[in-house]
């Protein structure tokens, strides 16, 4: 059974007297009937009135929970009340009231909680939820403890520290989150929209785009797993921002030299620190001890004059940063590859490392040339980090480093242009070969999942390309031209090298793998048929 219930407001008013006007709640009916009767004892003549902004619709069927659905017109109402009838018939019972009940913005916390302490960037999700909470006046998630809570967090996040709110906001508040307050069933592309046109006044296109993202994720989480059925995705319909942010820096010429003489600069002075702080550790234990900041901040300030010419003289060079700009330039690999790397995975006879979490998710290993491992072999051994330093420290030192070597404003270098720049002179030093790298080859190197993404650096193969073109079509008297395209005798002897990958070793011979051409007794399938048809 289906009912609808009429829960808009009664309106009192009375002419010539605004002083005697009303408004009651549909459930102050009782107050509005006394009212109305005491102002016809009163000699008045009120006018009564019902508004038409909110009815419910009540749904009732033998086992299965009843329903409260809400419309704000009553025209709304019947064409619910029509179309659940129809699903009725069908045998088809949807709780509608379920998208009802939830606004955006619960569903954005309970995805906060539940799903995303599963997921590698858990930390930097919580940051763009959190704070699109607050734009709307919603409470904010204590992240470190919903990691804690959850049952299957992600293995990677187990030492993390989790930054504490500081109540100071690094995002240009936007007043167009406050649709977040709506019930899941009201959202529509126009909400989402309007959020996108209002945040890209204040930050990149990029930047909007990812927390789309994970306004796209919830809605597809809540429709598809927690089964709140609404009668379309609100993410149907909506205009992402365009943008291309694709960078393609390479290092200009003596840039590199300036790089890394800044790095050894870098490490120089953090060498010098290391070595001050063993020689003022006594200094140290005693500023520990005082009282006040002002007497510990002396005796600090008077070790550290005393000890820092000896400390200049006697320190050792350890070539922390300029090994890590050397190794992103000949390996390739991502920053958090990098930082993860240990020494327990790092094979010093087969000259390779092993990653074994990457960002896509699976493992790989990337081959070490000669020089990057004697560059480690440098290195001390202090801890399981082959580069013990934090990311945030990494930052610090990279911003020292480009301001040294003035790669600043216009020729401004981020850390990812290295890698940028390992996998493009990989592909250039391929044009030098005679059988040259393949898109496989480097993807071996580079570890992407799909090749497209190295569609980039497809120009730079062209002279390998060209050579093994050359190879494959030196012999002309291999080559027949039949109809307008050129295909091989009968006979010709072309090794599969000119088509594939170069042989692994150069003593492989080239005549191994031999393409057999077509034989020229082989008749069409046509006129097999035609021959067989004249014989019958």
């Amino acid at each position: 059974m289906i009912t609808i219930e009429n829960r808009s407001a009664f309106f009192v008013t009375v002419r010539k007297h605004r002083n005697l006007d009303r408004t009651f709640a549909y459930h102050r009916k009782k107050e509005f009937e006394a009212y109305v009767t005491e102002l016809k004892t009163s000699k008045y003549e009120p006018v009564l009135s019902r508004g038409d902004s909110n009815y419910a619709i009540r749904v009732r069927a033998l086992g299965h929970r009843t329903q409260c659905i809400k419309a704000n017109t009553y025209q709304e109402a019947i064409d619910i009340k029509d179309q659940i009838d129809v699903e009725h018939r069908k045998g088809l019972f949807i709780d509608y009231a379920k998208g009802r009940s939830v606004t955006f913005g619960e569903l954005l916390t309970r995805y906060l909680c539940e799903v995303s302490p599963r997921h590698k960037g858990f930390e930097v999700e919580g940051y763009i939820i959190n704070a699109i909470l607050v734009d709307a006046d919603l409470p904010r998630v204590d992240i470190a403890k919903a990691y804690a809570d959850h049952k299957n967090p992600h293995p990677s996040l187990a030492k993390k520290k989790f930054r504490k709110p500081s109540g100071k906001g690094m995002r240009t508040p936007s007043p167009a989150s406050c649709f977040i307050r709506k019930p899941f069933a009201d959202i529509t592309p126009e909400d989402f929209n309007d959020y996108i046109d209002d945040r890209c006044q204040s930050v990149s296109p990029a930047t909007v785009d990812r927390e789309i993202d994970v306004f796209s994720a919830v809605c597809r989480l809540a429709i598809d797993t927690w089964r709140i059925p609404v009668a379309k995705s609100p993410m149907d319909g909506i205009l992402r921002p365009k943008y291309f942010n694709e960078r393609d820096r390479r290092l200009k010429e003596g840039e590199e030299a300036r790089l890394l003489n800044a790095a050894y600069g870098e490490d120089a002075q953090k060498s010098i620190e290391g070595r001050l702080e063993e020689l003022m550790s006594v200094e140290r234990a005693a500023s520990a001890e005082t009282v006040t900041t002002y007497r510990r901040k002396n005796i600090v300030k008077a070790a550290r004059a005393q000890y820092l010419p000896e400390a200049e003289a006697s320190y050792a060079h350890v070539p922390w940063m300029e090994t890590f700009i050397q190794f992103q330039l000949m390996t390739g690999a991502r920053r958090s590859e990098t930082m993860s790397l240990t020494w327990a995975n790092i094979d010093f006879v087969q000259n390779t490392a092993f990653i074994p979490e990457t960002k896509n998710g699976r493992p790989r290993t990337i081959p070490l040339r000669k020089s990057i491992v004697a560059l480690l072999e440098r290195l001390p051994r202090s801890g399981e980090a082959v580069f013990p330093i934090t990311l945030n420290s990494l930052r610090k030192a990279w911003a020292r480093i480009c301001f040294s070597a003035e790669l600043v404003d216009n020729d401004d270098l981020l850390v990812h242009d290295l890698r940028h720049e390992a996998i493009s002179r990989v592909a250039d030093a391929g044009g030098r070969l005679p059988g040259g790298f393949t898109l496989l080859d480097l993807q071996a190197f580079s570890g992407h999942r799909d090749t497209r993404m190295l569609l980039r650096y497809t120009h730079l193969c062209m002279p390998a390309l060209a050579k093994r073109l050359d190879e494959a079509f030196k012999d002309e008297h291999q080559v027949v031209v039949h109809r307008g395209q050129r295909r091989l005798k009968k006979g010709a002897q072309l090794t599969m090298k000119v088509l594939t990958n170069p042989p692994s070793t150069a003593n492989e011979s080239s005549a191994e793998r031999v393409i057999e051409p077509a034989t020229s007794n082989i008749v069409p399938f046509r006129r097999r048929v035609a021959a067989s048809e004249t014989r019958k």
